[in-house]
């Protein structure tokens, strides 16, 4: 089959959940036998054009057009007071990419198109006027509006709560109506495909179930040596990314100080691109705030415990995936694990309030058998239903059910 994937970012380098979501379907389309052409057509931030040279994927034909994606208030009170749409999927209704589009739909004629996230959902009507017979697949990596929501539950300023609010509507009607575009859509979570439920009725016999997926080591890798007493901590976000800022400040104002005044010996690394300059003042003895590192290897393998302070979310945090790949134990809050667990968990460690997450980051740092077993159990966890290769071969599976043309080999 040809296929054609849509993205509204470039997913290189793969330093974040969002950019390895839509990198694990590229390169897994690409070893597919049932898969004879691929097409990625992406926007582009503009501060990210520069990393469109470096990524050269396997038999996969890539465009990459440049979009301004800044979040400022002069665009950001333009958009509430002059449009309908909320702002976040606005900014992606770029024409050229329409343009690019139709000439990639007319070059390589696709039995599916691939829609990764509401944002390039727009694109949805025209993909149908130009291939009626392709197939148009929505993957869903979060419930847009349930993050928005969530961030307005969160926000003490009343003016700021209100414009989130209003975009909030706006994500919610939006993501509605997208739903009714689509032959198949893809929630990433059952707590996420419920909420499309809810949103939209219509959408149910539509809707599948497919979590994110991890690049899986053979075996696990060791845990890395500790230098004295101290426990070396991690924490890897985008931090262009709203509620990755919120998380941090929840970790940094409210976590940290408990775990000075409970005298653990510890080091926490602070790496994510597009660092806020707010958060190069917690650098001291015991944080170093790196901002973007281009190579993670020496801080994954000296990591004894990464912590997920995320408190607004939907979806499913990759990441957890890739530290339980990586063999280091999590201690996370229930936002940050939606999707992976029903309750209690045998492979994370849980905390909403800021005293419990720092007396789970402190048992962990204190408990050298408790983190051995987080250790396996996530490994074991990730390897058994969150291989790329797997979760690509069941949805293509699906495509070839729904009409798709079927080859040898498929399944």
């Amino acid at each position: 089959m040809n296929l054609l994937q849509l993205a509204h970012r470039l997913p290189w380098p793969p330093i974040d959940g969002g950019n390895k979501g839509v990198l694990g379907f590229v390169e897994a389309y690409s070893r597919h036998p049932a898969v004879s052409s691929q097409r990625f057509l992406c926007l582009c931030r503009l501060e990210d054009m520069h990393w469109v040279d470096q990524w050269h994927p396997q038999n996969v034909q890539v465009t990459a057009l440049p979009v301004d994606a800044r979040n400022t208030v002069p665009r950001l009170l333009a958009n509430t007071l002059f449009s309908r749409l909320p702002f976040n999927m606005a900014k992606y209704q770029v024409p050229r990419f329409a343009t690019a589009i139709r000439s990639a739909i007319g070059a390589a004629r696709p039995d599916v198109v691939h829609f990764d996230g509401l944002h390039v959902a727009g694109y949805a009507p025209l993909v149908a006027a130009l291939a009626p017979r392709a197939l148009r697949v929505l993957r869903c990596h979060n419930a847009e509006y349930m993050i928005l929501q969530r961030l307005a539950e969160a926000e003490a300023n009343p003016l700021k709560r209100t414009l989130i609010e209003l975009q909030a509507r706006r994500v919610k009607a939006y993501e509605c109506a997208m739903l009714d575009h689509f032959d198949l859509i893809l929630a990433i979570t059952d707590t996420d495909a419920a909420r499309f439920r809810a949103l939209n009725r219509g959408c149910d016999a539509r809707l599948a179930i497919l979590p994110a997926g991890a690049n899986i080591p053979t075996t696990l890798p060791p845990e890395p040596a500790q230098t004295g007493n101290t426990v070396r901590l991690i924490h890897i976000a985008a931090m262009d990314w709203v509620p990755n800022q919120d998380g941090l400040r929840w970790l940094r104002d409210q976590v940290l100080p408990a775990l000075d005044s409970a005298r653990l010996d510890y080091h926490l690394d602070v790496v994510g691109k597009s660092m806020p300059g707010e958060f190069f003042g917690m650098n001291g003895p015991r944080v170093t705030v790196h901002g973007f590192v281009d190579d993670l290897t020496s801080l994954i393998r000296a990591a004894h415990i990464a912590v997920v302070p995320l408190r607004v979310g939907s979806g499913m945090r990759v990441k957890i995936l890739d530290y339980w790949a990586m063999g280091i134990p999590i201690v996370a809050t229930r936002v940050a694990a939606e999707g992976l667990f029903n309750g209690v968990s045998a492979e994370i460690a849980l905390a909403d309030e800021p005293a419990d997450f720092a007396r789970a980051i402190e048992r962990l740092a204190t408990n050298p058998p408790e983190r051995l077993a987080l250790r396996n159990a996530g490994f074991e966890k990730v390897s058994t239903g969150y291989g790329w290769p797997a979760l690509v071969d069941k949805l293509i599976n699906r495509y070839v059910e729904l009409g798709a043309p079927p080859v040898a080999n498929v399944g």
